[in-house]
């Protein structure tokens, strides 16, 4: 008897709504023909963002399942079974568990998942790729299956060959979509710097023809780290570069910094704890970062740091990664660096160079 009731407390805890004045925003969904599907809420609730259980599954022809003993509901969609546990944020999808970037949540008596659901669990139960714009308010289902590579393969418009025979070289331009990144007093936006150093290298890169390029977004869209990790592992990528402009609340730094992937320490109430770095690639990494201060030192002529540290770009990826903030946004004097009209084609041309030195591949193509 005592246990039940203590299982009934839990669950009541668990289930309990947070009563939240939240901001919503609506989504519109749309099939591969441009068909209007429907729509479905965003609600965002202490910095993330969830959707609700009941109008996705009300959506996408589910149906829902609760069993508040146990605290969690489960989804039937697609003949498979999705297992939604509050308490955690491991999703069951059949037999196969997913994180997500937040454990669900109850909102005013609805059960919500972050909004990472979506592109982690639901494309999978689709068997379609989704394509979610916040700053448009929509989300696309494309006919492409998820989980085919080959296809996935064909979609980038590259060959078996072509995919064995050339260096594979990943460009990540930071930020996208709503994440800005940093900003200057007259209004530079890094998110938009990072993908003109990114499109510019893959132009310069593509004209050599020594090495297939790929960018992580090629236009102004949000990405999680993961799915940039996702993306460079699945197209196994033999290196990638980061892209990012710095920002600082002092003026005295300036110039660009180089980082790669190193120990991270944890503070307890035991003290500090440092765990070392598993990177099997952080030899190279360090290789790359030399060749990159060696060029853009000729290009800019202050900083030039090279620095270890945690990178989550680095969490699982596997080949080789270096992550590099060209200038400070927050600074006058990289602000009139950046103002000269060839600065970009001179930084990505000193990134490019780097990139192929490291790989081994003579630059002596003409461009």
């Amino acid at each position: 008897m005592k246990i039940t009731l203590i299982a009934i407390l839990l669950s009541l805890i668990i289930l309990a709504p947070f009563s939240v004045n939240s901001q919503e925003m609506s989504i519109d969904v749309y099939d591969a023909d441009g068909k209007d599907i429907g729509t479905f809420k965003i609600t965002n609730y202490q910095g993330t963002q969830y959707v609700f259980v009941e109008e996705i599954s009300k959506l996408f022809g589910g149906t829902r399942q609760n069993q508040p003993l146990l605290g969690r509901v489960t989804l039937i969609m697609k003949d498979k079974r999705i297992v939604i546990s509050l308490d955690r944020n491991y999703i069951k999808l059949n037999d196969t568990e997913y994180k997500l970037s937040k454990p669900p949540i109850n909102i005013s008596g609805k059960v919500a998942v972050p909004i990472d659901f979506l592109t982690k669990i639901l494309t999978r139960t689709l068997g379609k790729r989704i394509v979610l714009n916040l700053e448009d308010g929509t989300l696309e289902l494309t006919d492409k299956p998820f989980d085919k590579q080959a296809e996935f393969e064909a979609d980038l418009g590259i060959t078996s060959k072509a995919y064995h025979t050339k260096t594979r070289i990943m460009i990540d331009p930071g930020h996208g979509g709503f994440d800005i990144g940093a900003k200057s007093k007259t209004g530079i936006i890094e998110k938009e710097l990072t993908l003109e150093v990114a499109l510019k290298m893959k132009e310069i890169l593509e004209a050599k023809g020594v090495a297939d390029v790929f960018l992580t977004r090629s236009e102004d869209r949000y990405m999680t780290t993961e799915e940039r990790v996702n993306f460079a592992n699945n197209l196994r990528g033999n290196v990638l570069l980061s892209i990012h402009f710095n920002w600082s609340p002092s003026q005295n730094s300036k110039g660009f910094n180089i980082y790669t992937n190193g120990d991270r320490i944890r503070m307890s109430a035991e003290g500090i704890t440092v765990t070392s770095s598993s990177d099997m690639f952080a030899n190279q990494s360090k290789k790359l970062a030399y060749e990159i201060k060696n060029r853009l030192s000729t290009v800019i002529s202050t900083g030039g740091n090279n620095r270890e540290v945690p990178l989550a770009i680095a969490n699982g990826l596997f080949m080789p990664c270096v992550l590099v903030e060209i200038l400070y946004l927050s600074n006058q004097k990289d602000l009139d660096i950046l103002s000269n009209p060839n600065f970009i084609d001179y930084v990505a041309r000193a990134l490019s160079e780097s990139v192929l030195a490291f790989s081994g591949i003579a630059s002596n193509k003409a461009d």
